[in-house]
């Protein structure tokens, strides 16, 4: 299997983070700020599944609506609830060509409307490969390496909701000295990447001691958005704080 260099930095980028933490804490799936001349729009799911001292579950799920222009911009819809489950939306822009991000709610009657706008910070002001300049592609000689205790396979492509993706599985054993037992257990993190719009198409975290969270990609349109999209809605009044500190 082949695995484009940018694929390659995310996974590297991504690994110390992915075991630097707790590794039930979910990794936020990237929209691909930045990535230009491949506009889409999505929708987002995470669904996590908690494993309780009893062994029972529960189920949780969130859902974020995604669009990304071909200059890089991206639009994110958070979809919530207020503590009377009514629903209404935290909207942010993530601006890297003007080098800001813009936050609004939507529907919330306990918000006022009012638009703020921070400097981007590093992470998110970043420049996508030109389409018209390929990455070069390197071969992976070995479909399982293993290095500093953790295990990383290279798993067959595959279609994800209509995407192509390429998928990798960073797997790490962990001995429960401390346990009764003195169990052996795996935890895993399996990302999908898609090397045509540059994002995680799926993310699939799994930890025996506390669940189970995927994050999935789906209703992908390949066209670029309506730019109004990426601006604040009339009648909102718009607060400037890039000359303060970010939050």
């Amino acid at each position: 299997m082949r695995i484009a260099s940018w694929t390659i930095g995310i996974l590297l980028g991504l690994t110390p983070v992915l075991w630097a933490q707790s590794v039930s804490t979910p990794l936020q799936t990237t929209s691909g700020t930045g990535f230009t001349s491949a506009p889409y729009s999505g929708r987002e799911t995470t669904v996590t599944t908690h494993t309780l001292e009893d062994g029972s579950t529960t189920t949780q799920t969130a859902v974020q609506l995604i669009w990304r222009d071909a200059e890089g911009r991206t639009r994110r819809e958070m979809i919530r609830h207020t503590a009377k489950g009514e629903e209404f939306r935290s909207i942010i822009i993530t601006d890297p060509v003007g080098g800001f991000y813009l936050k609004w709610e939507v529907g919330n009657p306990e918000a006022k409307p009012v638009a703020s706008i921070w400097p981007a910070s590093k992470a998110q002001n970043v420049a996508g490969p030109s389409p018209s300049a390929p990455p070069q592609s390197v071969t992976d000689s070995s479909v399982t390496t293993s290095w500093g205790g953790l295990r990383r396979e290279v798993l067959p492509a595959q279609e994800i909701n209509g995407v192509y993706a390429e998928g990798t599985r960073i797997t790490r054993t962990i001995h429960l000295e401390g346990e009764s037992s003195n169990r052996v257990i795996e935890v895993t993190n399996e990302l999908w990447l898609s090397p045509e719009l540059k994002i995680i198409v799926r993310h699939v975290q799994n930890d025996p001691r506390t669940g189970k969270t995927t994050t999935e990609v789906s209703d992908v349109v390949r066209s670029d958005p309506d730019p109004g999209l990426f601006q604040a809605p009339a009648g909102y009044v718009l607060v400037d704080h890039r000359q303060q500190k970010r939050p």
